[in-house]
């Protein structure tokens, strides 16, 4: 019993200073999957698992939480909506009689703001303990902006006007990037989305440096400002043409091998990000169990690290049930097994993600990852607007 006092992710982050664990979904949903989690498991698992779950989001004491911020998007808001339906269904009807002469896509807008206002308030305690350094939620713009600079800053800063303690979803693409150096020069804090290449990490990392000194030779305040740059490793690691290209060159693009390819590219920015003193912190999303039974590489290889990792409800579920009696090692510094690497260096898919100037600006738009994600996140937009339609029908 006593090895289970302390939680997968308290372990990991005793591995890891520096390192904070944010909460992949809307604030407004915890205490219902922490119930929920907690429920269905063994009463004998339930004993121990209770208290560590509750240490994630302290309800009573917000700044004595495990959690150190949140990353939602308008997809992660539809997905709160449905699991809170007696509260938001009549809400959104409520909004609808309000403003009888909006349409279904401006109702969808503004209860997405409403959803992450609330948000950023059960995190505000955090942001302010913290001397403003936690307790960020993210907000992301609409995800069928990718490349439309005027339109992302605009509906970027009325996000920002929600809370003090709001970060900036922008995407990774050529018009994101522009978009985030405008944001950091006014001190607008941003996290880059739908990134999952080394040259797209570098890009944003160039544009924060170079919006932050423009932004301090003006005069612009930087005391409540973060810039996180987040990697989508399995979004990366999981398109098929990799896959296609592994076949092509006579090999399995086995899980194991996909799992390497994004951990490369994680492994690779990290120490770039950090020798070459940028002012950005990277942040680990998108990530998988595996391979095989009882193992999470993902989690395993970045122990020892100084950043950020934003998780699911499931995958903090698997977490931490897989490490209830196993510990972690620092491994942050391992390389990847070279038979790996050079096998997926063969690759032009990963070839390009992996080096420093793989990709032009103009192809970031364009990356198999960008638009599986981008399609993916546009339909479940599209999705949500349909619902609210419907709502205005009657």
């Amino acid at each position: 019993m006593a090895e289970k006092q302390k939680s997968g992710l308290e372990k990991l982050i005793a591995q890891s200073p520096g390192m904070e664990i944010w909460w992949d979904a809307s604030p407004l949903v915890f205490a219902h999957w922490a119930k929920n989690f907690v429920a269905k498991q063994e009463p004998a698992v339930q004993e121990w698992l209770r208290p560590q779950v509750e240490r994630l989001y302290v309800k009573d004491n917000p700044p004595q939480s495990l959690f150190r911020g949140v990353t939602t998007n308008p997809v992660i808001t539809k997905a709160g909506i449905d699991t809170l339906p007696d509260t938001w269904y009549p809400w959104i009807k409520e909004e609808i009689a309000r403003h009888p002469n909006l349409n279904a896509g401006q109702i969808t807008w503004r209860t997405y703001k409403e959803f992450s206002r609330l948000g950023a308030e059960l995190y505000m305690p955090i942001f302010e303990e913290s001397g403003y350094r936690h307790g960020f939620v993210s907000a992301q713009v609409d995800p069928r902006e990718l490349n439309d600079v005027r339109e992302i800053v605009e509906q970027g800063l009325g996000l920002k006007a929600l809370a003090p303690n709001i970060m900036l979803k922008v995407p990774g693409t050529q018009a994101g990037v522009l978009s985030i150096f405008l944001l950091t020069a006014m001190g607008v804090p941003t996290n880059a989305t739908l990134v999952f290449t080394l040259p797209q990490i570098l890009a944003v990392a160039e544009a924060v440096k170079r919006g932050k000194e423009v932004g301090e030779c003006y005069g612009t305040d930087y005391s409540r400002w973060r810039s996180v740059i987040t990697l989508m490793m399995a979004r990366f690691e999981e398109r098929e043409e990799m896959a296609q290209e592994a076949r092509e060159a006579g090999f399995e693009l086995t899980e194991e091998l996909m799992r390497w390819s994004g951990l490369a590219i994680m492994k690779k920015a990290y120490h770039i990000l950090r020798e070459r003193e940028y002012p950005s912190k990277l942040l680990l999303a998108s990530s998988r169990v595996g391979p095989g039974e009882g193992r999470i590489l993902h989690v395993e290889e970045t122990a020892g690290a100084n950043l950020v990792y934003t998780m699911n409800q499931s995958f903090i579920e698997n977490v931490l049930l897989t490490y209830a009696d196993k510990d972690f090692t620092q491994r942050i510094d391992k390389p990847v097994p070279a038979e790996a690497l050079e096998k997926l260096l063969a690759l032009p898919y990963f070839r390009r993600g992996y080096e420093e100037n793989g990709l032009e600006l103009e192809e970031f738009l364009h990356h198999p990852g960008t638009v599986f994600t981008g399609n993916q996140f546009s339909k479940a937009m599209n999705t949500f607007e349909a619902f609210v339609a419907e709502q205005i029908k009657g």
